[in-house]
């Protein structure tokens, strides 16, 4: 192999491992993306249809993010062999350091956020708090985060129908969505 032909695998390696990263970064952020949108409660709200059609990035990116990273890591690995003792750009480090990172912050906040639970019922508000500046509500042994203006109006060992969102990593937190009296 003359040094013409390994210069030119090495330039199509590089561009193959090059659109399999821009592909990769894609599907990850369209997918988180839409992820996020569907989670939306105004959205829901407004359009349930719409909802839904915003987690389909987020399904499409479960099944093929993981195909288009071994087909990334395939043609780096394969770029990075046949360059042999050449020096690797810096920029192929970041890329590839970019790639596992988003992939990381993407896996480590969605799977975060598939804990979350929504509860609602009827509940007595056991304790009202006030904590550095932040204001909460003692609800069913939770410590549910409300607005000042929330705090001001809710009255102590009062039925409310409450509506609050809660990790079931952190259990005893959560965050109010919304609140009615009961009369």
């Amino acid at each position: 192999m003359n040094l013409h032909d390994k210069e030119r695998d090495v330039q199509k390696l590089y561009k193959a491992q090059k659109l399999a990263l821009y592909w990769l970064l894609g599907l990850i952020y369209s997918g988180f993306i839409g992820f996020q949108l569907g989670r939306i409660q105004a959205i829901t709200d407004f359009n349930y249809n719409l909802h839904e059609i915003m987690y389909v990035p987020s399904a499409i990116a479960l099944y093929v993010v993981p195909v288009v990273f071994l087909i990334y890591i395939y043609f780096l690995i394969k770029y990075l062999l046949v360059m042999g003792k050449q020096k690797v750009g810096v920029k192929t480090s970041i890329q590839a350091v970019f790639v596992i990172v988003s992939i990381l912050v993407v896996v480590s906040i969605t799977s975060h956020q598939s804990h979350e639970v929504s509860t609602t019922g009827v509940y007595e508000v056991e304790k009202k708090l006030h904590q550095d500046r932040k204001y909460y509500l003692v609800v069913d042994d939770k410590t549910v985060r409300v607005s000042y203006n929330e705090f001001q109006l809710i009255e102590k060992n009062h039925l409310y129908l409450i509506s609050f969102v809660w990790n079931k990593r952190t259990p005893h937190k959560g965050q109010l969505e919304t609140i009615e009296p009961v009369k």
